[in-house]
């Protein structure tokens, strides 16, 4: 995710950056902004649960350690309808540094040759996804994902109901400054319109979602 100042001649606009607790909101079920972001979270975990987990089961499970690691992931259009899966690394992780490399690599393996589809509308030309995964699964997973389909979000707290940070951005406000979201985009740029003035311009780049494997944007979130 990047973040840019542009300056233009005879004039500097400040690009103003929220922090992730400044710019948090309770979420309404109504607000078209937050059920978009959510219904993205919902689309990239089908994909996950579906595509990666079962691939991804039986060396996870020989992760040594208990933690959470959040994963960023890369994807492009692949020119026929899909988001294809390009590179993977680990942005955050509190488990032991040999056990952050085993689950990297047991990662790699299973997101490898995988896509989803893109939805009508998307005309970024590239996917950036952060997302946060329990090492290991947790027993009651199966219950958890099931309590996921059935919620509309808004509970518990952050991008994924349990604290996953925003990591994507958005232009918002007036003067337009970039904000971090939930979901939004990879990059954000602000450009004054004219010298002392206080309109700005501001432009966004590729897709972008963060959240985690068990829930959807929480109580507090950035949408």
């Amino acid at each position: 995710m990047n973040l840019r100042l542009v300056i233009v001649p005879t004039a500097l606009l400040t690009l103003v950056v929220s922090s992730t607790a400044a710019g948090q909101s309770r979420p309404s079920a109504n607000d078209p902004r937050f059920q978009a972001s959510v219904a993205a979270q919902r689309r990239i975990n089908r994909y996950f649960h579906g595509a990666v987990v079962p691939k991804l089961k039986s060396c996870w499970g020989r992760v040594s350690g208990k933690g959470t690691i959040e994963m960023r992931y890369l994807y492009s259009d692949n020119g026929k309808g899909k988001w294809a899966f390009k590179a993977i690394h680990a942005s955050k992780s509190d488990l032991p540094k040999n056990s952050e490399k085993a689950a990297v690599a047991c990662m790699q393996r299973a997101v490898t040759a995988t896509s989803f589809p893109k939805e009508k509308g998307e005309k970024a030309r590239s996917y950036s996804i952060s997302w946060g995964w329990p090492v290991p699964f947790p027993p009651d997973a199966e219950q958890q994902v099931a309590r996921m389909w059935g919620s509309s979000g808004g509970e518990g707290g952050g991008c994924d109901g349990h604290g996953a940070a925003a990591r994507c951005v958005t232009c918002s406000g007036h003067p337009l400054t970039c904000v971090y979201v939930c979901v939004g985009s990879d990059d954000c740029a602000v450009q004054a319109t004219k010298p002392g003035g206080f309109d700005s311009i501001c432009t966004e780049g590729g897709q972008c979602a963060s959240g985690g494997l068990f829930g959807l944007a929480g109580v507090m979130s950035i949408y």
